[in-house]
């Protein structure tokens, strides 16, 4: 409980500074426009917006444009069909290095973790050698990558080599887990939560997973992505937007009533499937963005793709807020390379005032 307060508390008071921002030089008339899957989990938090008129408080109107796929988000995005959508610093940062800039904010820290059936008589990641585990997101997705390269460091060979690895959608995943057709899934974290509630158990979540690479604290994993030049043109707005957005999270964060109000889009089919839900969601709420995560995503960075990690760690340790927020936003990386430009610092920019 004190934890929840403590988030609720600092959602408040990153609404606060940026409504300090925005409040009094955005034009009422001007529409944020958020694209999202139109059954998706971005669609709780824009329906809180909605429904308490966040968008009017904070001095901008959100139209909400409903998608079919992750692909079509990413299209609409580059089409400039939308102002913004949710997606993972990894996409960002290859945009990047292909010369198409865009920023990035903290909407979550939740990214999924590796659940097993109590059947599969799992109890550490040594049990899972000759087991059938399903990967959602192709193989080169972030969190599968991460698993493998934990594998490498706690066991010393690749989960690839010593298991069974099937890649396929998150729904069919779940299906599979639950019908015995696969003894452990990586999936996502709200088709995870959905698994947790029909019985199946957290052998290891992405955070602790962390851990062992010495990142001890959440990390915004997923955010909100748009072209930084349209967002440095306006960045009133986009910090009322933001402000927004935390204000609806502290909502979420703090009432259960605003969560039946919702229940209809979570789209479950039991209570525990809606309680597992909503706590899945509510840990994910993230922290304002700050110099440890990026220090941290770049670490994570380096994990996904060792070869290509461009800069050491210990120089962005060593970093002030001020040395990551004069990172040149229009800096062109070659090859595969991490760039901290993709950052929008809302605090900063404040502080700086």
């Amino acid at each position: 409980m004190n934890a929840v307060r403590g988030l609720i508390k600092r959602c408040l008071c990153l609404c606060a500074v940026l409504l300090g921002i925005a409040s009094f030089s955005v034009n009422a008339a001007e529409v944020l426009r958020v694209g999202a899957l139109k059954y998706g989990t971005v669609n709780w938090e824009l329906d809180v917006i909605k429904r308490h008129n966040l968008d009017y408080k904070h001095g901008f109107e959100l139209a909400v444009v409903d998608l079919g796929s992750p692909q079509a988000t990413v299209i609409a995005l580059q089409g400039g069909r939308v102002d913004l959508v949710v997606n993972d610093w990894v996409w960002v940062n290859k945009q990047k290095n292909s010369r198409r800039e865009y920023g990035y904010s903290p909407y979550s820290t939740a990214i999924g973790g590796l659940v097993v059936s109590p059947a599969a008589n799992i109890h550490s990641l040594a049990d899972l050698r000759g087991k059938r585990i399903g990967v959602a997101g192709g193989p080169v997705d972030k969190g599968w990558l991460l698993f493998r390269a934990y594998s490498k460091k706690v066991l010393g060979v690749d989960l690839n080599e010593i298991s069974d690895i099937k890649f396929a959608a998150p729904p069919l995943l779940n299906h599979l887990l639950l019908a015995g057709e696969l003894d452990a899934v990586i999936n996502y974290w709200h088709y995870n939560a959905r698994l947790i509630a029909a019985g199946m158990k957290t052998l290891l979540s992405t955070e602790e997973l962390l851990g062992v690479f010495g990142i001890e604290h959440k990390v915004p994993m997923l955010g909100w992505v748009f072209e930084r030049s349209s967002a440095e043109r306006r960045p009133e707005l986009m910090n009322a937007f933001f402000a927004a957005s935390f204000e609806a999270k502290a909502i979420l964060a703090e009432s259960d009533t605003e969560w039946e109000a919702i229940r209809p889009l979570l789209k479950a089919d039991s209570y525990a499937v809606f309680s597992a839900l909503k706590a899945a969601y509510r840990a994910g709420i993230p922290e304002p963005l700050s110099p440890a995560d990026a220090v941290a995503i770049r670490t994570i960075y380096g994990i996904l793709y060792p070869s290509t990690a461009s800069t050491l760690v210990e120089e962005a340790g060593a970093a002030t807020m001020m040395s990551l927020k004069n990172t040149e936003p229009n800096r062109k990386d070659k090859n595969n390379n991490f760039d901290e430009g993709m950052f929008w610092w809302q605090l900063l920019q404040r502080q700086e005032s």
